[in-house]
């Protein structure tokens, strides 16, 4: 009998000894707890590389690569062990170039606007130019500022070691804060003839909001790890693809500042095109 109890005794006290340890925050229940967190908040910083790819390529052609910067905040909405919901924002801005002006393309046409006072004039709406300096434009490149919404997929695998790998998909919206253009143009006189054979001017920082889409909407792929430091704490890069639906400028009907001459008459100018980038991020999760 006294065997028996004792026993007993040998069993009932480790576990309630584990019992009380669990309920007075054992550290290793309280990391458990800590990674089966159903949301997540982080900070993240950003860099790109962007492009511009116009519709009509016998005309336009793609300029020089853009290399762009944000940062944003991330929050993940855990569905199950593997997979969660991400969203959140970032303030970024996107840089690209296109050609107006390429003589090796077959249907390459000059493109005119009106500056006065280092702003762009709007055009009559008969067609005559406007009072100011008139220039042919042969390469722009556009620096454009976004607010970024993310609307993600975000599958993951079971932790290796200290690294959890990772995979996401869904859609961007953006809503376009600033927009501003650096040109490269020729000096024309009344006559649209070159002021000087070996004149070039260069516009730095116009402002083109009125020339630009307030909106961009697009898909996102991408894929990273994340490092693991303690608990839900984690680093993370990731690199990610963004294929844009929409025209960054604005439709011809619209446009207020191109224009091209034809049979005598200046007429609006569209240069639809299509933006494109990849991202690289680096962040923290908590």
């Amino acid at each position: 009998m006294k065997n028996l109890i004792l026993i007993s005794i040998l069993i009932i006290c480790p576990l309630t000894i584990q019992i009380k340890a669990q309920e007075s925050g054992d550290p290793v229940v309280k990391m458990n707890n800590e990674k089966d967190a159903k949301l997540r908040f982080g900070i993240k910083g950003i860099s790109s590389i962007g492009w511009l790819m116009p519709e009509n390529t016998r005309r336009f052609s793609r300029y020089e690569l853009g290399l762009g910067y944000g940062w944003g905040l991330n929050l993940e909405i855990k569905i199950n062990k593997t997979t969660s919901f991400r969203t959140g924002f970032s303030l970024t801005n996107f840089k690209a170039g296109l050609n107006y002006f390429d003589d090796e393309l077959p249907q390459h046409e000059e493109t005119y606007y009106v500056v006065k006072d280092f702003e762009f004039v709007e055009w009559e709406s008969n067609g005559t130019a406007p009072d100011g300096e008139i220039f042919q434009l042969l390469n722009r490149k556009y620096n454009l500022s976004y607010v970024n919404i993310p609307l993600l997929l975000k599958l993951k695998t079971n932790e290796i070691g200290y690294l959890t790998y990772f995979g996401e998909f869904g859609g961007l919206l953006s809503l376009k804060t600033k927009a501003s253009v650096e040109d490269r143009s020729i000096p024309l006189n009344d006559t649209l003839a070159p002021l000087s054979s070996e004149a070039f001017s260069t516009f730095e920082d116009l402002d083109l909001s009125s020339g630009t889409q307030p909106f961009r909407a697009g898909l996102s792929l991408g894929a990273g790890a994340e490092y693991n430091f303690s608990g839900s704490t984690s680093l993370f890069f990731q690199v990610n693809w963004n294929y844009f639906v929409t025209n960054v400028l604005t439709k011809q009907d619209n446009e207020k500042y191109l224009r091209t001459f034809d049979d005598g008459v200046f007429e609006p100018l569209g240069a639809k095109s299509i933006p494109g980038r990849v991202s690289i991020t680096v962040g923290i999760l908590f």
